[in-house]
């Protein structure tokens, strides 16, 4: 640890005036030897560094010094990630540093990517994520919003920080990473930050060179770790700690060796607990805790959140403090045992390596339950990698900790496991970085290069490829040259033209919108033409299952259709590479009875449904799970089978789902040639008419399946509650709304006696008592309001650059005839032809036709409601159709422009009426925005307004 700053370090008042981002002690900044390393060596002004030291000696503030000094310099920052649950830590991390501060509490400022969606720091959806200051993303995401149209020529603005950058050479993920790498050396950056804990030197000093990064390496930990193998006859022992790395020693003894028994001897001493067991088995996590927790006595009274399902086992354990965390759990139950083990009430948690990517626990000790991982393809046990042993074993001993060392204990249980144990024990060395991209890679990686326009041929391809790390690499352990790796290349430009990918004249290469759009999802090709194909045979009678006015539709058995389509789908199998996702082997095991399966056998895009279990059990529980079942009817359906993976399904379903939607909108758009499009898609009959009502459909199916909620209530996602534990509702409180008849919004906020009565009886439980309740009635009356007060102020700060502020305000503020003179003036600002059909003398006439180049003209409609807690019904957003007819043009595609907004209930029936598109005055100034500023073209704005449904900013076309 150093004492003080070094000279010219280039820290801003900023930085040094949050203790967050400067450690004091007795008044003085205190850092360790990295910290003050990446001082010396420039990160606060501006350096590119890749910064190699221990777990727990303080890198993620080295990351934050770099992101701080750029954002205080008027630039914009990006902090990568390795996983998920990573990004979201750091999402909320960044809003504590910096929202207030460097951000005034603009809110859209941050913003969140990952697989999940992309959301700002407000909880808001956006499709913009390049647009916001601080981007925290994983690395795959970031990836795909560079490659949205192509990806910027010039990022000199921004700071970027890649945490565990190791993950460059990654068996499975590595090829996304040093893509996005490759990418950023093209287009540069203002600052790049590398950051990682096992990276060696000889691989640091490569990668560093070849990112053109200064490096920063210390070797040694802050705080001491000691590490003990315990065989049956000696113990072996390491230990490092500040300014040394200790030498492997080997003394004689005998010590407990089973886990539970090394548990019990650490606890008994102090400041050894708590005590993480690493498992490596989900089953053993379950298995251990139970037969720990059959040993103790409950000693406290666990009370469950309101709103929190917590798996009966797990509640057990918490009484007597011990917990387990694992993938198979909800992600509100792992959030909810990691901060049980944050506020020290759990004294032992037996964990999988979800416990340890990257987060910081006040742990003492760790025990290595199993060491060793079953390897399929060669039918044997094998030791974790290097790497991953020593993240594991940093998850204790470190900066903030009581105990004076970390210890972590394992035992081996003869010669040759000592020998594997004590390779892994060498904390003086690290893994050779893998090689991350492949030949069997090219397929995912070469769309991706000629969708964002970075080839022009054949041979610019080869050349980009054979410019990364792995091709040097790779040269380096053969003859010097990638030369062999080039007939792969050409073989999958093959099939990408074969897709319809990729279309190649004499001298070059390019990609075809439909290329383009698949590139955007991140699916297989393969993935994409299997629905498309799939879908138009069925579009009619699945368009068929949705609400109409006069009947409430079959959206449950829709979903089941699109969800077992989406299991079986080639990115749950080997069809076009490697799969891209995998269902829990749980999932399954049995083949249970299926309503649903039975009655839609026709109608599967794989028949006959029995023949793959593991999609219709799959499909059974992500519908359940999206018709709102409870973690009781849930468990039901597929015996052993927990909440987490059906979460996890449910993700990966809804991630398919929404790609296949955005290409549908796309690959349906009137004013796209036949000739871009797949050839299913082609023409305008009936079966592509309905393919195209499906596209928002689609989507929101998408939304269900990922929030677990049926479409009545998924408006509901986005109350913000004020005063409150949390500030958005968790699925279990929605559902009990819903349960006592709340669905709409006017009902949410009535403050009648019945209404209050119904709140309470759905939220009353719990801690929170009849304040949530009335915190609810409050967050409904206000919810249009915040939403569109929020996005009035981002929208009128935009307008303000091309002097367009008061048009755009107008269209938030006016009502009435009022709003009919703005929307004139709006489609001025961005030339787009304007008749006004309501004249004086035309009675029941449409407000107006809108034209757009040359492309069939839109009726429009314009309805309003006097205040913002008032929204449009069904009935008045339908008008225009039969308005429409009444003047002849019964025909042509209707547009009803909602001011505040439409009731949340509508979305299924407009979609189904296959002319009608709604939209808020909200969204539509997102597009007139996005129209001026170049980032949307006409075409697109023309596609946005004439897709059925409700149309929305998160789903505005991306620019080519």
């Amino acid at each position: 640890m150093k004492q003080g700053l070094p000279a010219n370090n280039g820290l801003s008042d900023f930085v040094l005036g949050v203790p967050e981002l400067l450690p004091r002690a007795a008044g003085e900044p205190l850092l360790t030897d990295v910290q003050f390393a990446s001082l010396e060596a420039g990160v606060a002004t501006g350096a590119d560094l890749l910064v190699s030291a221990p777990t727990s000696t303080g890198k993620t503030l080295i990351g934050w010094w770099a992101i701080a000094s750029a954002i205080k310099s008027g630039g914009r920052a990006v902090y990568l990630v390795s996983h998920r649950a990573l990004a979201k830590q750091k999402f909320e991390e960044a809003q504590r540093l910096f929202l207030n501060g460097l951000f005034a509490g603009d809110r859209s400022a941050i913003v969140c990517a990952t697989g999940d969606g992309v959301e700002d720091a407000s909880g808001r959806k956006t499709n913009a994520p390049l647009a916001a200051s601080l981007v925290v993303a994983t690395y795959e995401k970031f990836l795909g919003c560079l490659s949205v149209g192509g990806p910027p020529k010039d990022l000199t603005d921004t700071a970027i920080v890649c945490d565990e950058i190791q993950l460059i050479g990654d068996a499975h993920r590595g090829r996304n990473v040093e893509l996005l790498l490759t990418l950023l050396r093209r287009s540069g950056w203002r600052q790049l930050v590398g950051l990682s804990a096992v990276i060696s030197a000889d691989d640091g000093q490569s990668l560093a060179d070849w990112l053109r990064l200064g490096l920063v390496r210390n070797v040694t930990r802050e705080k001491a770790l000691r590490i003990e193998c315990r065989t049956p006859t000696h113990i072996l022992e390491v230990s490092a700690s500040p300014g040394h790395v200790g030498e492997l020693t080997q003394r004689e003894g005998r010590a407990n060796q089973g886990p539970l028994d090394i548990v019990g001897e650490l606890l008994a001493r102090p400041g050894a607990g708590p005590v993480i067991t690493f498992c490596m088995k989900v089953d053993q996590t379950y298995e251990l805790c139970r037969d720990w927790s059959a040993r103790r006595p409950e000693t406290m009274r666990v009370v469950v959140p309101q709103g929190l399902e917590l798996d009966a086992q797990l509640r057990s354990a918490l009484g007597r403090r011990a917990a387990f965390h694992n993938a198979e759990l909800g992600e509100d139950e792992r959030l909810y045992v990691e901060e049980r083990i944050a506020s020290g009430l759990v004294d032992v948690v037996f964990a999988t390596s979800t416990l340890a990517a990257g987060v910081n626990f006040p742990l003492g000790s760790a025990v290595f339950a199993a060491w060793k991982r079953w390897n399929f393809d060669r039918g044997r046990a094998e030791p974790i990698g290097r790497a991953e042993f020593q993240n594991m074993a940093g998850r204790v001993g470190r900066m903030g900790q009581a105990a004076a060392e970390g210890l972590v204990i394992l035992a081996a249980d003869g010669g040759a496991s000592a020998n594997q144990a004590s390779q892994l024990m060498d904390l003086s060395a690290q893994d050779e970085l893998g090689i991350g991209i492949h030949p069997e890679d090219f397929g995912s990686l070469t769309l991706q290069l000629f969708a964002g326009r970075l080839c022009a041929n054949r041979r610019d391809a080869f050349d980009l490829i054979a410019s990364t790390l792995s091709a040097s690499r790779e040269a380096a352990l053969g003859d010097g040259t990638v030369n062999h790796w080039e007939p792969e290349l050409n073989a999958q430009i093959d099939r990408l033209v074969r897709a319809g990918c990729l279309i190649e004249g004499r001298s070059q290469v390019s990609a075809t919108a439909f290329g383009v759009a698949v590139a955007r999802s991140g699916l297989k090709p393969e993935t994409v033409l299997f629905f498309i194909e799939g879908l138009v045979r069925r579009s009619v009678e699945l368009s068929e299952m949705l609400p109409s006015d006069e009947e409430p539709g079959t959206e449950d058995d829709l979903l089941f259709v699109l969800a077992h389509a989406a299991l079986t789908s080639p990115e749950f199998n080997s069809e076009g590479g490697e799969a891209t996702r995998r269902i829990n082997w749980r999932v399954g095991r049995m083949l249970v009875g299926n309503d649903f399966a039975r009655r839609l056998d026709r109608l599967l895009w794989e028949r006959p449904w029995q023949a793959d279990v593991s999609a219709s059990n799959g499909a059974l529980l992500v519908t359940g799970w999206a018709a709102g079942e409870t973690r009781l009817q849930l468990d039901a359906r597929v015996p052993g089978v927990r909440l987490g993976v059906i979460e996890a399904t449910a993700r990966d379903v809804a991630w398919i789902l929404t790609g296949i939607a955005e290409i549908i909108a796309e690959m349906t758009s009137p004013v796209l040639a036949d000739e871009s499009k797949p050839e299913a898609l082609r023409g305008s009959g009936a079966q592509t008419q309905a393919a195209r009502r499906l596209a928002r459909s689609f989507r929101r199916v998408a939304s269900r399946i990922a929030s677990g909620l049926p479409s009545d209530i998924l408006w509901m996602t986005s109350l913000e509650l004020r005063n409150a534990a949390r500030r958005r509702l968790t699925r279990t409180q929605m559902l009990a709304l819903r349960h006592q008849g709340l669905t709409r919004p006017h009902e949410l906020m009535d403050g009648g006696a019945p209404a209050d009565e119904r709140r309470r009886l759905a939220l009353v439980a719990g801690e929170e008592g009849p304040a949530l309740a009335n915190q609810v009635r409050d967050a409904a009356r206000i919810w249009k309001q915040d939403e569109r007060e929020h996005f009035r102020r981002l929208h009128v700060r935009r307008a303000e650059r091309m002097q367009a502020e008061a048009i755009i305000a107008a269209m938030y503020d006016a009502r009435g005839d009022a709003l009919e003179a703005v929307f004139e003036q709006a489609m001025s600002l961005v030339a787009v032809g304007c008749e006004r059909l309501d004249q004086p003398g035309n009675q029941a006439h449409p407000d107006f036709l809108v034209t757009i180049e040359e492309f069939p003209s839109i009726v429009v409609e314009l309805k309003t409601k006097a205040n913002d807690a008032a929204l449009v019904p069904l009935n008045a957003a339908t008008e225009v159709l039969s308005a429409s007819e009444l003047i002849g043009l019964g025909g042509s595609f209707c547009v009803t422009v909602c001011s505040p907004g439409v009731e949340p209930n509508v979305p299924g029936i407009i979609e189904r009426c296959g002319r009608l598109c709604v939209v808020s005055t909200s969204d539509l100034a997102e597009a007139i925005l996005r129209l001026r500023e170049g980032s949307l073209t006409r075409e697109g704005l023309y596609n946005w307004l004439t897709t059925p449904g409700v149309a929305l900013r998160e789903d505005l076309p991306h620019p080519r």
